[in-house]
């Protein structure tokens, strides 16, 4: 087990420790709870006795490996076993398990026969501990043998390096099949500190939420997520605990290494830059401690028990000290495996030619200048620009692949008689370099030769440079009829659409690109038609992730978006007198705060806060201000207050200019609970539990609401100071994340509006409405009623404004139950209408305030 330095197996370190105090010792923490290091020796043994004794023969055990206990265990118990570990990605991979042909697979708490009969499958060589993926490959059945003193030394080499000790705590930021991130679980199990299992991205708040709760000491990065820290202004709340940010994965600029740096260190976090390959178990050479600050350009020194030289004879190496980088020691692999006979192989290669280009210093100091010719690195992958090309060859496509660390860029001749080409390259392309199609561009174009007769490669990549903007556009939204699901590229233009956007980051999210309440809904249901079943969370994950989910068309929508559309025909069915359903309103302002809190509250910082109610208050502001003014020049039925969205304030309260109550007391509100939440002091308290916050607020908002009430007999159902409270509620419900939690904010909803309207029905109708926010995340729904309802949802802030005035161009039938639903009718479709001729010119309006600012350091 990669648990303990002291080693009681030949084959891996044993759990067990002499002392009461070691054993008791927390090693892995998972949903909370705290996994002594005795306990996990338990269960590691436990599952290690359902495989074949060693014994009897080596066994190849799959491991799609998830970040949860069940896996991390299974793959312990192959190795304490002496059985070898497939490590590949819980996605199906088809290509390389019918190469291999495992023995046995994990699943759950256990492991199945997949071809096991009573004998292994393969002849194993006894020096071969892990199977894994190349760094340029997640899909080729080419991959790496890794022998166990492999993954001691890197390991070792790795917990020296960054000084872990049994007090550091770990975190699953990375995936556990990814190099990076099982190199984290070693390296923290091997020093005897404890690793968190969370399967989360920390490219999002509830990441950082758990870091700060479970007192984590160190957070491996990549440039992404390092990147996104710095756009987020990460470091500038507190992380008690936190010591150390490692980084690598791909090449972070020397500018984001500085303020990153200067970030922590206010903190007394170092940053640990770090570079590796799975070619070389892991690490390869890792910063001192402090050299961000003043070395912001270096990847470190070789790690113990590795050694780098140079070679200067490659072509692309020149008189400045620059050479390929040459890797020897006890992390590199035994070699590749390509079929299933090499598995029986034992060390074959002793140096790994990384593909990088470096310069080392007189102290050993690696700084990688570029790549040689034929490599590239995306998504901390090193792809091999040969290999894809010779993949696309072997498939009947004459192509030149060339790219580099932003994306691939492949021209491909065209075929005669083949459809969709590109996509099908695009695909194609993707599976043989295992980045994914978001960063692929395809051309179909003739292939250009020079003179000599042979391919322009110069050229052919500027073929694809200067189709991009058309061909690959276009055919990246046109997905063909395989079943592959949506791209990034699709899933990015929805949300363009829906937002307004010429461009979308795919590295960041719905609400990081302004999208608020406003435009939640319409995203919703396009996105849902487009990728299938969605997240709770979908607002708050990036573009990129979106693209991954289940292509499949569902029946189900989230409640938020039927109550808006609900509510709204209740609104407009009251006012007509229709049918008596008074409480609409009410229930819009919960789920206003619902969503401030959801989205715009929610960012990490007090700059963004404001910003995103700001572009709400736009959204809603603009067109009221319009309906108003149209309503008091033709109409006389509004004045300027209604137009200034203040007219409980210097308006009439008794005819038609109360009509806009519900935008008065939701825009203040929404200004005065960002305001709040601008308070240092609350901003402290928001951070540590925002429902306790939001709860306390509306606690406190309804002294006004009562004491309006006790001092006079006006109606009050309608002022922002008596309503305020409920906004507040909804806010706190967006954070309610259990059954008691949720009872009491129904609770304080049922105080605050038991006497607030004489009619009792209404006040039942808004507690029923929270309720159902509340406990009913999504509803199922006809298929075929899932336009209208977004429609109707989308459209709710225009039916709401413009509804008393399309009421009005309403003739009288002379039957009043016919007119009233008439003006319903009126009311609704004009307002989805107007909403549909406004909402673009009102969006692009709103986008002139970026959702962040601009930053010239970036």
């Amino acid at each position: 087990m990669l648990l303990e330095p002291a080693f009681a197996s030949p084959r891996l370190p044993a759990f067990a420790s002499s002392t009461r105090t070691q054993l008791d010792a927390c090693a892995i923490t998972v949903n909370g709870r705290d996994i002594s290091r005795a306990e996990l020796t338990d269960l590691v043994h436990t599952r290690a006795a359902l495989l074949p004794d060693r014994l009897d023969g080596r066994c190849l055990v799959h491991i799609p490996f998830e970040r949860t206990l069940e896996a991390v265990v299974s793959y312990l118990a192959v190795l304490e076993a002496g059985h070898v570990a497939l490590v590949l990605s819980p996605a199906p991979n088809d290509e390389v398990l019918q190469a291999y042909s495992p023995d046995f697979r994990h699943r759950d708490d256990a492991f199945e026969r997949v071809s096991y009969d009573g004998r292994p499958t393969h002849l194993l060589h006894d020096d071969l501990a892990v199977l894994t993926s190349t760094s340029g490959s997640t899909g080729s059945p080419k991959l790496v043998r890794l022998s166990h003193d492999n993954l001691r030394a890197n390991a070792a080499g790795i917990a020296e390096a960054l000084g872990l000790t049994p007090q550091d705590r770990g975190i699953t930021a990375l995936p556990l099949f990814y190099c990076y991130g099982l190199s984290v679980l070693h390296s923290h199990l091997m020093a005897g500190a404890s690793i968190v299992l969370h399967d989360g991205s920390s490219i999002d708040d509830e990441f950082w939420d758990v870091v700060r709760r479970e007192r984590v000491s160190n957070v491996p990065l990549v440039p992404h997520s390092a990147q996104w820290m710095l756009e987020h202004d990460v470091l500038d709340a507190t992380f008690p605990d936190l010591r150390m940010l490692t980084q690598a994965g791909g090449r972070l600029a020397p500018e984001a290494v500085t303020r990153l740096s200067r970030a922590g260190a206010a903190q007394g976090i170092d940053l640990r830059a770090m570079y590796g390959q799975t070619e070389a178990t892991a690490r390869i050479a890792i910063a001192p401690a402090g050299a961000a600050s003043t070395h912001p350009d270096t990847v470190g020194v070789a790690i113990r028990g590795t050694q780098v030289r140079l070679d200067h004879t490659v072509p692309e190496a020149n008189s400045d000290g620059v050479g390929e980088l040459v890797v020897t020691g006890d992390s590199v692999m035994l070699g590749y495996a390509e079929h299933a006979d090499d598995l029986a192989l034992g060390r074959m290669q002793h140096e790994l030619r990384t593909g990088d280009l470096a310069r080392i210093d007189d102290d050993g100091v690696i700084r990688i200048v570029g790549r040689r010719s034929g490599f590239v690195k995306l998504m901390g992958l090193r792809v091999d620009l040969g290999r894809v090309e010779r993949l696309l060859g072997d498939a009947g496509y004459e192509a030149v692949v060339g790219g580099d660390d932003t994306g691939l860029r492949i021209a491909v001749a065209p075929r005669l008689r083949e459809l969709r080409q590109a996509a099908k390259v695009r695909r194609a392309a993707a599976v043989a370099s295992g980045v994914g199609p978001a960063v692929i561009d395809v051309a179909v174009t003739p292939i250009p030769l020079l003179d000599n007769g042979k391919v322009d490669r110069i050229g052919a990549d500027a073929l694809v440079r200067a189709a991009t903007r058309d061909e690959c556009s276009q055919t990246r939204r046109a997905v063909d009829g395989a079943g592959t699901g949506a791209t990034v590229s699709m899933v990015a233009a929805t949300i363009g659409d829906v937002l307004a956007l010429d461009a979308v980051d795919p590295d960041k999210s719905f609400v990081e690109h302004g999208g608020d309440s406003l435009t939640h809904v319409p995203a919703t249901a396009r996105l849902t038609a487009l990728v299938g079943d969605l997240p709770r969370d979908w607002h708050r994950r990036p573009v990129r992730e979106l693209a991954t989910a289940t292509a499949q068309r569902r029946s189900t929508i989230e409640t938020s978006v039927v109550v808006r559309a609900i509510a709204v025909v209740m609104i407009c069915a009251s006012h007509t007198q229709v049918v008596d359903l008074a409480g609409g309103a009410h229930i819009l302002l919960a789920l206003a705060g619902w969503s401030a809190a959801r989205f715009g509250l929610a960012l990490p910082d007090t700059g963004r806060r404001w910003r995103a109610t700001l572009r709400s208050v736009i959204g809603i502001g603009v067109p009221t201000a319009c309906a108003a003014f149209i309503g008091m020049v033709l109409t006389e039925r509004y004045g300027w207050p209604n137009v200034f969205m203040l007219n409980w304030l210097f308006g009439s309260t008794s005819d038609s200019r109360v009509e806009l109550w519900f935008i008065d007391a939701l825009v203040l509100s929404l200004l005065v609970l960002t305001a709040l939440v601008t308070i240092p002091v609350v901003a402290r308290a928001r951070d540590r539990d925002p429902w306790r916050l939001y709860l306390l607020i509306a606690a406190l908002a309804l002294v006004p609401r009562f004491v309006t009430q006790a001092v006079t007999d006006r109606p009050i159902d309608g002022l922002p100071y008596t309503v305020f409270w409920i906004v507040a509620t909804g806010a706190a419900l967006a954070h309610a994340d259990d059954v008691v939690r949720k009872l009491v904010t129904i609770a304080v909803v049922v105080a605050g509006i038991a006497t607030l309207f004489p009619d009792p029905h209404r006040s039942l109708t808004v507690v029923a409405g929270v309720t159902v926010i509340a406990f009913v995340p999504e509803l199922r729904v006809p298929v075929r009623m899932i336009a209208p309802i977004v429609l109707l949802a989308s459209a709710s802030l225009y039916i709401y404004i413009f509804q008393f005035q399309l009421f009005q161009a309403v003739p009288d039938t002379g039957i009043g139950t016919v007119t009233a639903i008439i003006k319903t009718l009126t009311g609704l479709a004009g307002g989805c209408l107007i909403w549909w001729l406004a909402d673009p010119a009102v969006r692009r309006l709103r986008n002139r305030l970026p959702a962040q600012p601009d930053r010239k350091d970036h």
